[in-house]
């Protein structure tokens, strides 16, 4: 068994074509992956067999989810996204958005 730690600061990693993941790491039960998202990307409602968590480190947003209305998320917000529940993200803000995603399964 490892352990893995790191400064998000230092992996944050924008591109101009669409949102960024950037892996921190893999273990046989969860994926821990940082999202970075410039104004105006997105990343649209999906499912997974998994649980999700995400928290929100930099910036807002919306949260999706196919059904629902958007959630508006910032800087501090944790949003739990049961397995088979559809989730996704709009930086409809002016600032980059960063958040960490664990995915669990």
């Amino acid at each position: 068994m490892s352990i893995t730690a790191c400064n998000y600061r230092e992996q944050i990693a924008y591109s101009d074509a669409k949102a960024n993941k950037v892996v921190l790491s893999e273990a046989e039960h969860a994926r821990t992956t940082l999202w970075c998202l410039k104004p105006g990307q997105h990343i649209h409602a999906h499912v997974h067999a998994g649980d999700h968590v995400w928290v929100i480190l930099e910036g807002e947003g919306l949260f999706l989810s196919e059904g629902q209305p958007g959630l508006p998320v910032k800087a501090g917000s944790v949003v739990v996204a049961a397995a088979g529940i559809s989730h996704g993200i709009d930086n409809n803000g002016s600032t980059g958005l960063v958040f960490v995603s664990v995915s669990a399964g």
